[in-house]
Parts: structure tokens; C-alpha cells; sequence
């Protein structure tokens, strides 16, 4: 009795840690994380997983707007692409 049961599920287990960070970062963390309905860790959390490779981003994503053409190209793109 009063012992806790296993559910058997992984802990979210968090380790409090505290880092020196320079004003423009932290600045940076705190817009994000408003901008986006996110706490300042989880941006962390996620800046460190995005770092290991964890996090999956479309590779067609870093590409989008970095071509300039004209409203008529974009409108005929089948047409530019084929010809």
C-alpha cells in the first residue's frame, strides 16, 4: 500500500538547467515563443532537437520565395516548365 504502480509509460522527465544567454537571444526566444503560443523552453527544446537532426523540415521549404519571376511565368508555369 502507498507504493505508486508502474503505468509502464516513459516519463516526461525535464532537467532544470540555467545558461547565460546574450540580450538579442534572449530577446529572440521570447518573441518566438509569443509569436508562436509557446513556452521559452520548448523553443529551446526544439532549437536542440532541430540541432541533432530530430526534427523533420520539408526540404522544398528552403527554397520557397527564393526565386523571383513574373506574375505571367507563374500563371503559364506548365507552359515555361515544358517548353
Amino acid at each position: 500500500m502507498g507504493k505508486k504502480q508502474s503505468t509502464g509509460k516513459k516519463k516526461d522527465v525535464k532537467i532544470r538547467k540555467l545558461y547565460h544567454l546574450d540580450p538579442e537571444d534572449t530577446l529572440f526566444i521570447r518573441e518566438y515563443a509569443q509569436k508562436k503560443g509557446l513556452s521559452e523552453s520548448e523553443v529551446i527544446r526544439q532549437a536542440v532537437r532541430n540541432l541533432q537532426g530530430k526534427t523533420e523540415v520539408d526540404p522544398f521549404i528552403k527554397i520557397i520565395g527564393s526565386v523571383e519571376t513574373g506574375s505571367e511565368e507563374a500563371e503559364n508555369h506548365d507552359e515555361v516548365i515544358y517548353e
